[in-house]
């Protein structure tokens, strides 16, 4: 029995090692300043682009607020080009009210699945 106990807490402290290392994402998180802003800026628009099997690159960006208003200006290359990426939340709001503007007509197209049907 002290065999399986042994193995049973090993497995237990194994698993909260593991989920340790991986920061939980709250999805009502509450964003009260331009830099917590800043990764959920350039996740989202990184996003947007893997969805259309594009790979973004050179993420750069800077963060200010106005007011009760907190804004990313920040850029990703893209073929060939650095293409304009600007987020913007009202301070205290959660994450999911976050807003993004990419400068690119290519995402203005529909997605299309590999088989060629739209979305």
């Amino acid at each position: 029995m002290k065999f399986a106990e042994a193995i049973a807490l090993t497995l237990i402290v194994a698993s909260s090692t593991a989920s340790a290392s991986e920061p939980y994402r709250d999805p009502y998180r509450v964003i009260n300043q331009a830099s917590e802003l800043v990764p959920w800026c350039k996740n989202e628009a990184e996003s947007r682009y893997i969805a259309r099997n594009i790979t973004p690159y050179q993420w750069a960006a800077s963060y200010h607020d106005r007011s009760n208003i907190l804004y990313v200006d920040g850029r990703l290359r893209v073929h060939g080009e650095d293409v304009v990426v600007r987020c913007r939340v009202a301070r205290g709001a959660r994450e999911e009210y976050a807003t993004i503007e990419i400068n690119d007509p290519t995402l203005e197209e529909p997605v299309t699945t590999a088989a060629g049907g739209g979305v």
